[in-house]
């Protein structure tokens, strides 16, 4: 069974193009209706590149879904002229076919027209199975659509990072805390400041700052800083849903919860850093 879905991006296709490269690009849209983790012990590539790679998936990131294979290809526009066309003709442990191409049109405003084709054939009992695999690829394409419009429409002029380069940038101030591990306590923990200070205006971001926090603090037997942590981690969620989120604040104890701060050169150096080693560059253009 055949699907087809087609939305409207307020962005050129350069930019569009360059995203669909990111695999970080590709957890954001999928998050939170479905979860995937490299199998294997395998780490996430920056970048989708020609070639298989397999996937564990997780519905709402709690229940097992099986592995699926990934199978990343570029075809020639269907177009003179067009944008490539990125397929995953990829299977599963419920999915014998699971081919899916992403094609970029643009429109005469300057946004792009983003098409999702998806052909499904179930592994077993298709005559059952696939009708409500079908519905389910249109549940997830419509909610990937969604995030997709949401991506485009908060990428900014520039002058700021856009969600992706946000989450590339605090990923890399956290690998750059977990590689650090001979530098005394006082210079890891700025690399944990700086991700807060990124990370903040946005709830995943802004938990996994707090969580990493509290595994530190942890990690180095400092009870009062692991108990303010717990507490900071109860309050993240009340602080996003009534917009109570302090600009600049570290995150660490010692300081105020809701007080705002700006943020020291060094932790400005230090995410200024972070956004430059992530910025994108796509093989489109």
């Amino acid at each position: 069974m055949r699907i087809s879905l087609s939305t409207a991006l307020s962005a050129p296709p350069e930019w569009v193009a360059a995203q669909l490269q990111s695999t970080a690009v590709f957890r954001h849209i999928t998050a939170p209706l479905v979860r995937f983790r490299p199998t294997g012990g395998v780490r996430w590539p920056t970048h989708w590149s020609p070639g298989d790679l397999s996937l564990q998936m997780w519905l709402l990131g709690l229940l097992p879904m099986g592995p699926q294979t990934v199978r990343i290809s570029i075809e020639p526009p269907p177009q003179p002229g067009g944008w490539p066309t990125l397929r995953d003709n990829g299977e599963g442990r419920w999915m014998r076919r699971w081919d899916h191409r992403i094609t970029l049109q643009p429109l005469p405003d300057g946004r792009t027209l983003y098409t999702d084709d998806i052909e499904v054939v179930a592994r077993d009992l298709p005559w059952l199975m696939t009708p409500l695999s079908t519905a389910f690829a249109q549940l997830f394409y419509r909610h990937r659509q969604r995030r997709w419009r949401l991506l485009a429409a908060q990428r900014g002029d520039g002058s700021s990072a856009s969600p992706l380069q946000q989450q590339l940038a605090f990923d890399h101030l956290l690998a750059t805390f977990d590689r650090d591990t001979n530098a005394p306590p006082t210079e890891r923990w700025r690399w944990l400041e700086a991700a807060h200070v990124l990370g903040q205006s946005t709830l995943p971001l802004h938990g996994r700052s707090h969580t990493a926090m509290l595994r530190y603090a942890l990690q180095l037997r400092d009870w009062r800083e692991a108990i303010g942590q717990v507490m900071r981690l109860l309050l993240v969620p009340l602080g996003h849903a009534l917009a109570r989120l302090p600009v600049g604040n570290t995150g660490r104890t010692h300081v105020r919860a809701l007080a705002p701060m700006a943020p020291s050169p060094d932790i400005t150096r230090r995410i200024g850093q972070a956004l430059a080693a992530t910025r994108i560059h796509s093989p489109f253009v």
